[in-house]
């Protein structure tokens, strides 16, 4: 009874739970980066005669008030805006008057006949704040 048991299952070398794996700062859990992503020498800042010219700079761009984005208008509304560009009187005086200057027209009027004092108010600040945004 001196035999030797042999497993019947015999286990490679090269499995991987034989093998460890170092990962490098699995505690650091602070947001710092490694390498700073700017250097501080890289950092140029703005002189206060830079800060002013842009300031200045800030005035409203051309192409704010050209029509660059196309117009999704049913074939209907575009029958219904030409058919009332006899009837503006506004647009009579200009060569030629565009779907952006009959819509412009129109949502003034609308603003001074339809709204209330109050909502004609807030809408103009609320259109005052939002052009602002849009010119930076």
């Amino acid at each position: 009874m001196s035999k030797s048991f042999e497993p019947l299952i015999k286990k490679n070398k090269n499995s991987l739970l034989e093998k460890n794996v170092s990962i490098k700062g699995t505690n650091e859990f602070d947001r710092t980066p490694l390498r700073p992503i700017i250097t501080p020498s890289k950092i140029d800042r703005p002189s206060e005669q830079k800060i002013e010219q842009q300031s200045q700079e800030k005035s409203i761009p051309d192409n704010f008030f050209k029509a660059t984005k196309t117009a999704k208008l049913s074939p209907d509304v575009l029958l219904r805006l030409n058919t009332l560009k006899p009837f503006i009187e506004e647009l009579e005086e200009t060569d030629k008057s565009t779907v952006n200057d009959m819509m412009q027209m129109l949502i003034e009027c609308y603003v001074n006949t339809r709204l209330t004092t109050r909502q004609r108010e807030g809408y103009n600040q609320m259109y005052a704040h939002l052009f602002e945004h849009s010119k930076k």
